[in-house]
């Protein structure tokens, strides 16, 4: 079946590269994650570090079967360089930072 939108929150955010770390152990949300024509992600303010070097001091790998760092549709050309873009994952990715009121 086709997926139009889906919409996840994300632990981890990284401010130098716009990545977010989505880790699950949901065979469904992973799929969903490549499958989606567009993607809206909810990252938290409190939940960004300034770099991958500190993101991967965070992140802790034998708590879920599954992790990976989303940074946007992949883009690829061929030998006549026609571009395609979310060849590999979705067409289109949102983030949304959420600040917590104060």
């Amino acid at each position: 079946a086709s997926l139009d939108v889906l919409v996840c929150e994300s632990s981890l955010g990284v401010a130098e590269n716009g990545a977010v770390w989505i880790a699950t152990t949901d065979s469904l949300l992973r799929a969903a994650l490549f499958l989606a024509a567009r993607v809206v992600i909810i990252v938290r303010e409190e939940s960004l570090v300034d770099d991958l070097h500190q993101a991967y001091e965070r992140i802790d790998v034998r708590h879920t079967s599954y992790g990976a760092f989303v940074a946007g549709p992949s883009k690829t050309a061929d030998i006549e360089q026609a571009l395609v873009v979310g060849a590999h994952g979705p067409k289109e990715l949102t983030l949304v930072l959420v600040r917590e009121a104060t």
